[in-house]
């Protein structure tokens, strides 16, 4: 289970969400990672579903527009497509 954090991460297994090497690119890979309070690990999370890296000003995106098992996560310029779009409960 993932849970969005009040200090901007979101995190699961003891671990945060991080962009891989701080990446702000388009394709930057998506990674669990120890969490420690760098700007790869903020995220923001808006009305629009989207779920945003302020330090990248990218959206959590599925590669490939892909839903299938195994796809990996990146980052990349938000386009409002539906592989960027996440449901988020709090």
């Amino acid at each position: 289970q993932w849970t969005v954090g009040g200090d901007g991460t979101i995190r699961a297994l003891g671990k945060c969400l991080d962009v891989a090497s701080g990446g702000t690119a388009d394709g930057s890979l998506v990674q669990l990672y120890d969490c420690n309070g760098s700007a790869a690990q903020q995220w923001a999370v808006p009305a629009a579903r989207d779920i945003v890296n302020p330090q990248a000003d990218k959206c959590l995106d599925a590669t490939g527009g892909s839903s299938a098992n195994g796809t990996r996560l990146q980052i990349w310029t938000c386009t409002g497509a539906a592989n960027q779009k996440w449901t988020v409960t709090r």
